[in-house]
C-alpha cells in the first residue's frame, strides 16, 4: 500500500472522530474534566462532559482498563519501536519492519499449531492482544514512528459506542521503509475491525474481530564484506554502496483471522450477574509464507546449496499455507470476584498445503489434514488479594499432528503489604512451528519434510519478588526443553532428543531522587546443558537515566534522558531469509556480535493527551567502532533521529 493511501486512511479516521456524534470538550488540564453532566437553567438542556473513566478497553483475558495518558518511562520503551512493544531481550534489525534477533529466551505456553516464521512474528496482533472498547464518546488513537529514507509507520484507531450496549472499532497499521542498505524495503500493513455487544441485563455478551495482516520484506541476506563495514572506510559510510548477498529476493507473510466469542447467562442471581453461563469461541484463520527471487538467481545460496533447473521450475518462488478452524465450548461458573471456573471441549480442523512439488525425490504429501478434539479449562481464585491463583490448560488429540497438551499456573502470594511473590509453573507438549518442519525451495538442500516429528516438551518454572517500597522486582526462570527443534549449519531442521536447560536471573529497579530517575533492567542467562544448540548472550542490560518535570505552567511534562543497551559477546545464529529463521554457524564460520553499548539520547514529552518522542538513536555509532550487529552480516542501524507520537483524541 502506498504512503499516500496510508496517510489518507489515518487522516480520514481523525476527521471522523472530530465530527462524530458528540460535542468537543475543551481540556484545560492534563486530564479530562471531572464532571459528567452540566445543566443549563434557561433551557434545561443537559450537556455530557466525559471524564477519563469514560474511556475503557479490555482484552479477552483481562478486565477493563482506563486509557492511561500519564507520561511514564515504559511508554518511552514501547512507543519508540515501530511495533509499539518493549524490545528488551531482542536486537532489532537495521530497518523497521524487519526481524529481531532474540537474545533472551522465552516461550509461550499453549498447544497451538501454527505457521509463523520467527522473522515475521514481531509485528503481528495475536487474538489475546486484540482490544475491545467501551467509550462514552468517540475516540481516536493515533501513533506514528518515522522510518528510513522517508519511511513511516502509522497506526490510526477509531472507536465509537453506537449506544451503551454496542461498540465498534476500526484500526489500520501501515509501515513502509526503504532502509539504508540495498534490497531492504519493508512494507507491512494490518487492518483490524472489532465489535462487542451486550444486552441491557448482561445476560448475553458478544465480542468479535476480523484482522488481515501482511508482513512483506525485501531480503538482502546481509552484507558481503563485513571488513568494509568494520574498518569504517569513508567510501562505505553511505550504506547503499555496500554490496549485499541477495538481490531481487522477497519474503511475504500474510494472515487472516475471524474471531467470534459469545456468552449466555443461564442462572441470574440478581444485579445483572449470572453465576452460571455457557460460552463459545469460534476462530477461522489462514496464513501463508512465500519466498521468491524475481530477478536472476543469486549465487550466495546456489553456490553452497545448489538449485533446481530453472526451466523446470518456471518461477523462483515457494509458498506454504495453513488453514485452521477452532471451536471451544465452555461451561462458566462465577462466584463474585472470588472464583472463576471454565471447563469444556475444543475442536480444531487443520489443513497444511505446499504450493507444488519441487523435489520428487522427497515424499512431500500434497497436503496434510487433521481433525483434533480435546478438553480445555481455566481457573481463577482470589482470596482477599492475598492469595491469587490463575491456571489454564488444554489437552488435544489428533492423527496427523499428534497429541498436545499444556498447563500454565501462576500463583501470587502477598504476605506483607507492598510485598508479593509470584510463582509460575508451565508444562507444554506440542509440535514446533510448521515453518521449521516442512519446506520446499528451488535451493536443493533447503527441501525437507520431517517425518513423524516429536513434540517439543517444555517445563518452565520460575518466580518473582516485588518490593514496592523500593520499586524493585527480582525474577528467576528455569526452562527444560526436550526434543528442541533448530536449524543446523546445513540449513536443515534437527530435533535434539536430550534436553536443553536454561537458567535466567534478573532484576528491575526504579530509583528516584527529586526529579532525577534511574531505571535499570538486568538479566543473567546461561544455557547449562547443550549450549552449542542454542547460543545466547549471558548478560543483557539496560539503564536509563532521565530528568522529569512539568513545564509551561504545568500544561506540559517532559523527560530528558540517556538510554543505554548492552549484551555480552556471543556466537549468534545467522538469519536465513529463505525460511525467515535463524541457523547455527558452521565450523568454518566465526561470527561474534555484542560487547558493544548502544546509546540513545531522548526527549519524551506530553502536551495534554499527546506524547512525543525525539530520540538521537545510537548517537555513539560514529565514535565507538563499527562493531554493532543485529545478527552476523546484518549491522544494526547507524545514528538517526527517531520520532514517535502517541495521541489520544477524545471527542
Amino acid at each position: 500500500m502506498s504512503r499516500t493511501k496510508i496517510f489518507f486512511i489515518c487522516f480520514f479516521s481523525n476527521i471522523v472522530s472530530i465530527f462524530s456524534f458528540a460535542q468537543v470538550t475543551e481540556d484545560k488540564t492534563n486530564q479530562l474534566p471531572a464532571t459528567n453532566i452540566t445543566t443549563s437553567v434557561s433551557d434545561s438542556i443537559k450537556f455530557y462532559n466525559p471524564t477519563i473513566q469514560s474511556y475503557k478497553y479490555w482484552t479477552e483475558n483481562n478486565t477493563k482498563e482506563v486509557f492511561d495518558t500519564v507520561l511514564t518511562i515504559n511508554k518511552y520503551y514501547k512507543n519508540k519501536m515501530y511495533n509499539h512493544k518493549d524490545s528488551f531481550g531482542a536486537m532489532p534489525f537495521s530497518n523497521i519492519g524487519h526481524a529481531f534477533n532474540p537474545l533472551l529466551y522465552s516461550t509461550k505456553i499453549n498447544s497451538e499449531i501454527d505457521l509463523i516464521p520467527t522473522g515475521k512474528s514481531f509485528n503481528l496482533i495475536e487474538a489475546d492482544e486484540v482490544r475491545y472498547f467501551d467509550v462514552q464518546t468517540p475516540m481516536t488513537e493515533f501513533q506514528y514512528n518515522n522510518g528510513y529514507k522517508q519511511g513511516h509507520s502509522l497506526s490510526s484507531l477509531f472507536t465509537h459506542n453506537i449506544n451503551s450496549k454496542l461498540n465498534y472499532s476500526i484500526q489500520y497499521r501501515g509501515l513502509r521503509s526503504e532502509g539504508k542498505y540495498l534490497e531492504q524495503l519493508s512494507s507491512n500493513n494490518t487492518l483490524l475491525f472489532t465489535l462487542n455487544y451486550h444486552t441491557k441485563n448482561q445476560k448475553y455478551n458478544l465480542w468479535t474481530h476480523y484482522i488481515t495482516a501482511n508482513v512483506d520484506d525485501e531480503e538482502n541476506g546481509g552484507i558481503q564484506f563485513p571488513k568494509n563495514f568494520e574498518d569504517g572506510d569513508s567510501r562505505f559510510k553511505d550504506r547503499d554502496r555496500m554490496e549485499v548477498n541477495l538481490t531481487g529476493a522477497q519474503s511475504k507473510y500474510g494472515r487472516r483471522r475471524f474471531y467470534l466469542g459469545q456468552q449466555l447467562g443461564i442462572i441470574n442471581s440478581g444485579k445483572n450477574t449470572y453465576p452460571l453461563s455457557i460460552k463459545n469461541i469460534f476462530t477461522a484463520e489462514s496464513s501463508h509464507y512465500t519466498y521468491e527471487e524475481f530477478k536472476n538467481l543469486n549465487t550466495y545460496f546456489s553456490d553452497k546449496k545448489g538449485i533446481f533447473n530453472a526451466d523446470n521450475l518456471k518461477s523462483h518462488y515457494n509458498t506454504k499455507k495453513l488453514r485452521k478452524i477452532t471451536s471451544r465450548s465452555m461451561a462458566v461458573f462465577d462466584w463474585n470476584d472470588k472464583l472463576h471456573l471454565e471447563t469444556g471441549f475444543k475442536y480444531e480442523h487443520l489443513e497444511f498445503n505446499l504450493d507444488r512439488i519441487v523435489d520428487p525425490s522427497i515424499t512431500f504429501p500434497k497436503n496434510l489434514k487433521d481433525d483434533r478434539i480435546g478438553i480445555a479449562g481455566k481457573l481463577s481464585f482470589n482470596w482477599k488479594k492475598e492469595i491469587v491463583l490463575k491456571t489454564q490448560g488444554e489437552a488435544m488429540t489428533g492423527n496427523e499432528f499428534k497429541n498436545s497438551y499444556y498447563l500454565d499456573n501462576y500463583l501470587i502470594i502477598s504476605p506483607l503489604k507492598d510485598y508479593y511473590v509470584g510463582i509460575n509453573l508451565g508444562v507444554n507438549s506440542q509440535l514446533p512451528s510448521l515453518n521449521l518442519l516442512y519446506n520446499q525451495s528451488f535451493y536443493k538442500s533447503m527441501n525437507y519434510f520431517v517425518q513423524d516429528p516429536e513434540n517439543e516438551k517444555t517445563v518452565q518454572v520460575g518466580g518473582e519478588l516485588h518490593i514496592r517500597p523500593y520499586n524493585t522486582r527480582v525474577f528467576t526462570q528455569f526452562y527444560n526443553i526436550k526434543n528442541y527443534t533448530y536449524l543446523d549449519s546445513d540449513y536443515l531442521p534437527k530435533q535434539f532428543s536430550s534436553s536443553v536447560d536454561i537458567v535466567q536471573v534478573g532484576i528491575k529497579n526504579s530509583f528516584q531522587y527529586k526529579k532525577f530517575h534511574l531505571e535499570t533492567h538486568l538479566a543473567y542467562q546461561n544455557v547449562t546443558d547443550n549450549k552449542p544448540l542454542l547460543p545466547l548472550p549471558n548478560f543483557i542490560g539496560r539503564a536509563t537515566i532521565y530528568y522529569q518535570s512539568k513545564a509551561f505552567k504545568n500544561n506540559a511534562e517532559f523527560q530528558l534522558g540517556l538510554n543505554a543497551y548492552y549484551f555480552n559477546k556471543f556466537q549468534s545464529r545467522l538469519f536465513v531469509p529463505v525460511i525467515n529463521e535463524f541457523r547455527l554457524q558452521s565450523k568454518t564460520e566465526n561470527y561474534n556480535i555484542g560487547e558493544y553499548p548502544v546509546l540513545d539520547l531522548f526527549l519524551h514529552f506530553k502536551v495534554k493527551r499527546m506524547l512525543i518522542i525525539l530520540e538521537g538513536q545510537h548517537f555513539n555509532s560514529s565514535f565507538s567502532g563499527y562493531k554493532f550487529y543485529s545478527s552476523p552480516l546484518n549491522p544494526y542501524t547507524d545514528f538517526r533521529l527517531n520520532v514517535g507520537i502517541l495521541w489520544y483524541i477524545f471527542t
